[in-house]
Order: C-alpha cells, then structure tokens, then sequence
C-alpha cells in the first residue's frame, strides 16, 4: 500500500480521462487532485498551500496557447524543487522531447495509449523512490 501521505496533481484535459486517473489513483491509497487545464493547475501549484509530491501531467494542454506539461512541470519545480513528475503524451516517440523531459527533471514518460496499470506501477515507484517523510506531510 503507498504512502497516504502522497498528494498527487492529475493535469488532464480530457475530462473523462482526468476522471478516471483520479478514480484509479485514489482506489490505491493515493490523495489526489486535478486539474483540467493549464491556468487551474498554475493556480493550484501557486496558491493552494498544498506540497504536491507528484504531479501527472498531459503534454498537450488545451485553452492556454503555448503551454504545456513541461511549462507547468518547470513552475511546479520552482515552487518546489523536489516534486516528481510523470508525462504522459501521444507523441512520446519524438526523442527531442523525452529528452527535454527527462533533462527537465522528469521521472517517468509514459506514451499515450497505455494501460492505467502501467501508470499505476510507475506511481508506485516514484513514491517508493521519493521517500517521502512524516514531516512532508501534505497541507490541507
């Protein structure tokens, strides 16, 4: 069972998709939030007061032009320079971009379509690896 201390951001524009990683996410133990667009998520990684621990992020993002993942990734590190990220993306064969990815500080880059137990698996590891302390506890 992971860490119930692990906050989790979802950034997923697809409505139902966003849904259901939370759904899954949450029925492993994990607290978890989301974000369905660009602006939402820069807003919740800046104001909210909340330590998110991992942040899953879509690559292409709608209704904000020019942002992306990555950019939301990179915002997220400068509020906190120990957050994970985990990419997920359909044009994940593109090697420019896992390595702009993993450069950036990415720990996972997950290729669109995958199975949900794959991302699950990779939660897992992160949250293993991150080791995440009583004293990182979430705020709320």
């Amino acid at each position: 069972m992971p860490n119930l201390n692990i906050l989790i951001l979802v950034i997923e524009d697809d409505k139902y998709m966003n849904e259901t990683l939370c759904d899954v996410l949450e029925s492993e133990g994990y607290n978890v939030e989301s974000a369905l667009n660009a602006l939402d998520a820069i807003n919740k990684i800046k104001h909210s007061g909340n330590k998110y621990h991992i942040l899953v992020l879509d690559y292409n993002l709608q209704f904000l032009s020019g942002i992306n993942g990555l950019d939301i990734f990179e915002i997220a590190r400068k509020q906190d320079p120990e957050v994970k990220g985990v990419l997920i993306t359909a044009y994940g064969r593109e090697r420019d971009l896992r390595e702009k990815a993993y450069s950036m500080g990415i720990s996972s880059f997950i290729n669109k379509p995958f199975m949900i137990t794959d991302l699950v698996e990779t939660i897992d590891e992160i949250a293993r690896d991150s080791g995440v302390k009583q004293s990182d506890k979430m705020k709320v």
